[in-house]
């Protein structure tokens, strides 16, 4: 029986996912199957990743979707590897990323041998980095996350962790760093096929909200190159800046009103306030001061601060002037 299943979503990169690839197949003392699913590639490189599916281990699957011209999606993509996998548990990797720590599967299946109860999520933390190879000034991801944990730790450093204790954290579990048990993963629904940005925070806020076990260990096991906003290849910057917001105000209200746990409500409000008012910037900056005061007051009824009043009663006056100095 394979152990685990590793998916990787990838589209008009063959490059990038053959580095990929490679970081997973040198994963030591793990059993294994890899899963690449190809969306929708052009022929030139569906030719260039058929060459690599000849050369490449008896352990990789490659599933091309049809084309399309913006793609199925990066969560349509997972899922669906997800579907074909055949793993007790699901890992992901995106094809601009590399796990570069070749003893993380092993490491996971030792904790979860190790652990006393049912583990549905195993998480991990990467390091980000430019693509001019600078790192960023702040942690990003769940950097720390074992002030947060419970318990003892195993022989490999992993302890359990809550939802609450995750939400301590600036940042969320990144896909490369979440191992799922699959039968917990469907349980879940997979990801959320509408969203193409942030599905995996979507799934991230679900999954520890659902989970009975989550176990959490501190090793930095990927390198997430972090998109380069020049290239119009990356999914998230394929994508423009108040359709993001949709996206994100989506999965705000998701957990706002599926969750059952009330401290993940709390951030989702909270997340959401904060969302509101980036994107009444954003419209003042365009000039649009009307729909900015829309969303600045939606954004004052959840979180109130003077300053925030302040800045509304401005957009306010703006879209006063604003309106009564249009031509008829």
């Amino acid at each position: 029986m394979t152990r685990f299943s590793v998916v990787i979503p990838t589209r008009n990169r063959p490059v990038e996912f053959d580095r990929a690839l490679r970081s997973v197949l040198a994963q030591e003392g793990a059993s294994l199957e890899v899963i690449a699913v190809i969306d929708g590639a052009s022929d030139a490189d569906l030719a260039a990743y058929r060459q690599l599916d000849a050369a490449a281990d008896p352990r990789v699957r490659l599933h091309p979707l049809p084309q399309r011209a913006a793609g199925h999606g990066p969560s349509f993509s997972r899922n669906t590897g997800a579907a074909l996998a055949q793993g007790d548990y699901l890992a992901f990797l995106d094809d601009d990323d590399v796990w570069d720590d070749p003893q993380h599967l092993q490491r996971c299946d030792t904790s979860l041998q190790a652990s006393t109860t049912r583990v549905d999520l195993f998480l991990t933390d990467q390091q980000a980095v430019f693509h001019d190879g600078r790192l960023p000034a702040d942690p990003l991801w769940i950097r720390g996350a074992e002030r947060f944990a419970s318990g003892p730790a195993d022989a490999t450093g992993s302890r359990p962790i809550d939802a609450d204790g995750l939400l301590k954290l600036p940042g969320f579990a990144h896909l490369n760093c979440s191992i799922y048990r699959r039968g917990f993963f469907e349980t879940l629904g997979g990801l959320d096929e509408s969203l193409r940005y942030e599905e995996d925070r979507d799934i991230f806020l679900r999954a520890i909200d659902a989970a009975d076990g989550i176990l959490y260990n501190p090793s930095v096991v990927a390198r997430h190159h972090i998109p380069n906003r020049q290239r119009g290849d990356n999914a998230s910057t394929m994508v423009g800046a108040l359709e993001k917001k949709l996206f994100q105000l989506r999965l705000f209200d998701k957990a706002i009103l599926g969750a059952r746990t009330a401290g993940i409500r709390r951030w989702a409000q909270r997340a959401k306030g904060y969302e509101l008012k980036h994107i009444a910037q954003l419209l003042a900056q365009a000039g649009r001061f009307g729909d900015a005061l829309f969303y600045m007051k939606e954004s004052l009824m959840i979180s109130f601060s003077l300053k925030a009043l302040v800045w509304t009663l401005w957009l306010a006056l703006r879209a006063l002037t604003s309106r009564s100095t249009t031509p008829a």
